[in-house]
């Protein structure tokens, strides 16, 4: 396994609350409390139990509300990779072993935009070169999961679902290959399914479109050693887009006349 990503200057607290979807109550070593943001909008912070082992860096900045991040939490199968900027970092460092022949930089442009004269979309990353089709790529984290079965999302995002949609457009009509990349973000995920308990709309599309937009996933797992987390690069896993009753879902019906009209 290869070191990946180190996040340095690493300290340990206890977890509080969750004060706000940013912000948790976290409480230092020495009893007292303080407020650390929370680089993650889905349900890790509300799930949470009171007491458990949380780390973050200290950080400094203009019109800051906190002063630190957190960036990873404890769990009994290690740790859990909280902050929802690392899986693009991850992915950006993968790209030579995702794409043989593609280097890490010059065949790759980070935050692409993509103008049409009926939208406008920015993209994590464009692909290009050697003589492959451009090739436009969303990079989604993944740190929830239940035994082992990586969910995502793991609170209801309209615009993952609104993402698969100009994904699919874009590479039936705008020319592109199309990638949704998930970055499971702790080493007990076996394979990532949609959460359709959670996001029945976003489980059907990523179920539907499953012709048209290439799913892969991309397992990492930190490590503390001192006051460093090192993030190791494990395996690529796969990706169950439809392992959940899609007949089901109540957007079904609607979904259906979407895709064929598109």
């Amino acid at each position: 396994m290869d070191v990946i990503v180190r996040i340095p200057g690493v300290r340990r607290a206890d977890f509080e609350y969750a004060d706000s979807m940013f912000v948790a109550v976290l409480r230092g070593r020495d009893g007292s409390k303080f407020l650390c943001h929370l680089h993650d909008t889905g349900r890790l912070g509300r799930i949470t139990p009171r007491g458990t082992p949380v780390y973050y860096v200290e950080v400094s900045g203009f019109r800051r509300f906190t002063r630190c991040d957190v960036v990873a939490l404890a769990d009994p199968g290690g740790l859990i990779l909280v902050d929802s900027r690392l899986p693009n970092i991850v992915f950006s460092r993968l790209i030579p072993r995702v794409f043989e022949g593609i280097g890490e930089h010059g065949d790759v442009v980070e935050e692409f935009e993509v103008r049409t004269p009926f939208m406008r979309y920015r993209a994590d990353f464009l692909v290009v070169g050697h003589g492959r089709e451009p090739l436009l790529v969303e990079v989604k984290g993944v740190n929830y999961a239940e035994k082992g079965i990586g969910l995502f999302p793991s609170a209801k995002s309209l615009r993952a679902s609104k993402q698969l949609e100009i994904l699919k457009f874009l590479r039936e009509r705008g020319g592109f290959r199309v990638m949704v990349a998930f970055i499971a973000l702790r080493g007990d995920i076996t394979e990532i399914r949609p959460n359709a308990a959670v996001d029945p709309k976003f489980s059907y599309r990523l179920c539907s479109f499953r012709n048209t937009i290439e799913y892969r996933a991309f397992r990492v797992r930190g490590e503390l050693r001192g006051s460093t987390i090192f993030v190791y690069y494990e395996k690529e896993i796969p990706v169950n887009p439809c392992n959940y009753n899609w007949k089901a879902s109540p957007f079904h019906d609607e979904d259906e006349r979407d895709i064929d009209s598109s």
